[in-house]
Parts: C-alpha cells; structure tokens; sequence
C-alpha cells in the first residue's frame, strides 16, 4: 500500500509517499481502508522533529486522525467488514492507503457525516469539549478566550462555548481574515497576538477572563497567564509556536489563586475512557442537531499533502486541512 512516511537519511529527516507492507489486524484491531484522514499541526511537528513532547522516531507513517470502512478485523472486536468508522490513534499511521487501529480507538460513523467530515471532526471537537467541560469547568454564563480561533481546535471551541452558553468570548487570530473568520463562528470579539491581553482586560472590566483554551505557548501563553481571573482555569493543549513559557511561576498562580491544567487526549482516553465518550456524546449530539459543523477548510488529494501542509503552515486555511483518499487527482477548496 502507499503511505507517507518519515525517514532519516544522512542526519536529515525526509518524507514522502512509498510502498510498504498492508497492515494486519491484531487480535483487539480493525483494519480500515482509508477514506480521509485530517493533518494537524502536531503532524507537521512530528514530522519536521521539533514536537515539543515525546515524538516518533523515524521511520514512521505519519497522521493520527482518519474515517473509513472496516476491512478486517481481530477476532476479539465487534466490528464488521464494511462499516464505516472513523478515530484516532495512539501512534502516527493515518496517512495510508489502509491502517490497523485498536478497537477502542474507533466509533462508527454516523449516516450524516461522509469521511471528510468524520476525520475533521475526530480530535477538534473533542480536544475542545474536553478542554472547555471536562477539563475547564465552563458554565453558562462566564468569559472565555480561545487563540487560534480560525483554526482547528480554536474553531470547534468557539463553536462549542456559545453551544454551552459562555458569556463574552474573546478569541486571538494572525490576520484580520482569520479574526473576521472567528467572529462568523461566534467569538464576540476578535484580536491578534500582540494586543489581545489588552482586549481581554477592556472587555471584562478588568477583571480577566475565568477560562482560556491556549494552543501557542511562549509568550502568548505568559501573557494569557496574566489576563486569567482570580479562581479562573487556563486550559494548554500544545504549543504551536515551538516555544516553552517563560515567565510563569507558582508564587504567580498562588496569588492569582489560578489552575493551570493540561490535556492530552490519547492519554486521556486511555485513562478516563468514560469521559472521552461522554464527549463524543455531546459533540455528535450538537452535530446532529445540525448546531456544529464539520470544519473542512481545505481538502487535498494524497499527491497534495505538501500543499495543505503549506496551506496550514502559513495560516491561510479557515479549518481543517484533510487528505480525501478518494480523490487521487487534484486538489479541491
């Protein structure tokens, strides 16, 4: 089958689409026939090795995110050849003609998602229900900040705040595209990186917002440190600038009386499976109620995927960038 794989030649990473060996089910995985898959940034850092946690060594097939059809199964799981599922994995293998997935890692697609949509849905709307409910404490009513709001994850959590009935909500984007594109999908309003501590302080009278989902980390995240109120939790799910914060420290959040909790949601599933499905519960729900949207920003044929990876790199896609398996010719927007 082809996939896209990382190697390490001469010191330097290299990737690419190659042949490789079909994958067999074990005796707890399903083998699904890829139909689409979703690339997010922590793609893009694995791939290039500048993840800011524990990544994968070359050689690797890259991508954790896809929906299609079962193929094969173990004997020990209930799925049936020629269902659609779609999920995500504990370990980079998405982006591949065929993938062997632990069970338990998968759902079954319901009948109004096709696969773009099932992929682009699968950690978006869960990372930020998770982030803002379980993990946030969100209640009708309080202020929240959301950066990288015109992109994936940022996307589904402006969507999901106003779903949960959160009060102001204040989210960050590079370009005045990207922040118009926020406020279409419910922020009140919308600033940049370099200003929006100043935003957040105008628009609760000061007092800071009670809850922020921060993806950027380095100063951004400091400076969101600093604008979080008193009793307030800010919520970090990755660090997209590459950057560690620098100036947080815990006579800081002694004083401000603040939480800061992280979230990673392999490991949660892993450990609190009963609250990663109570999600997916919710987010399918909203789905369904036709309240929530897929997300496609920018689909890409498998030849195309340095295009997408680009596209996303430079912050030009509103949404998730995905990989259609379907379409083997050209790109589509």
């Amino acid at each position: 089958m082809r996939a896209f794989l990382v190697q390490a030649e001469g010191g330097r990473r290299t990737r690419g689409w190659s042949d490789i060996a079909d994958p067999v089910p074990g005796p707890t995985e399903v083998v699904v026939q890829v139909g689409a898959a979703a690339l997010a940034w922590s793609d893009i850092l694995q791939m290039e090795g500048t993840y800011a946690g524990p990544g994968p060594e070359p050689p690797f097939v890259s991508g954790h995110e896809f929906a299609g059809v079962v193929v094969g199964a173990g004997p020990e799981v209930a799925f049936l050849p020629g269902e659609r599922v779609f999920g995500f994995l504990p370990s980079p293998a998405a982006f591949a003609e065929y993938v062997a997935a632990p069970a338990r890692c998968l759902l079954r697609t319901p009948d109004e998602l096709d696969d773009r949509a099932a992929a682009a849905i699968t950690t978006s709307y869960l990372t930020a229900d998770l982030a803002l409910l379980t993990i946030g404490g969100l209640t009708p009513g309080c202020s929240v900040l959301v950066h990288a709001g015109a992109g994936g994850v940022g996307r589904a959590a402006l969507l999901l705040a106003q779903a949960y009935g959160a009060g102001t909500v204040i989210a960050t984007a590079g370009s005045l595209a990207r922040r118009a594109a926020a406020r279409e999908r419910g922020a009140s309003v919308a600033a940049g990186y370099d200003d929006f501590a100043d935003v957040v302080l105008e628009h609760t009278d000061k007092r800071g917002v009670d809850l922020v989902l921060e993806s950027v980390g380095g100063e951004v995240f400091d400076r969101s440190a600093e604008v979080t109120a008193a009793l307030g939790r800010l919520v970090t799910i990755g660090a997209s600038s590459g950057t560690r914060p620098k100036r947080l420290k815990l006579p800081f959040l002694w004083q401000r009386s603040l939480s800061v909790c992280g979230l990673h949601i392999i490991s949660l599933r892993d450990q609190y499976p009963d609250a990663v499905e109570a999600a997916w519960g919710r987010v399918l729900g909203l789905l369904q109620e036709g309240r929530l949207d897929a997300g496609v920003g920018l689909a890409v044929a498998p030849a195309d995927l340095e295009h997408g990876m680009n596209e996303l790199r430079n912050r030009t896609v509103h949404g998730r960038v995905v990989i259609d398996f379907n379409d083997v010719e050209r790109a589509t927007r």
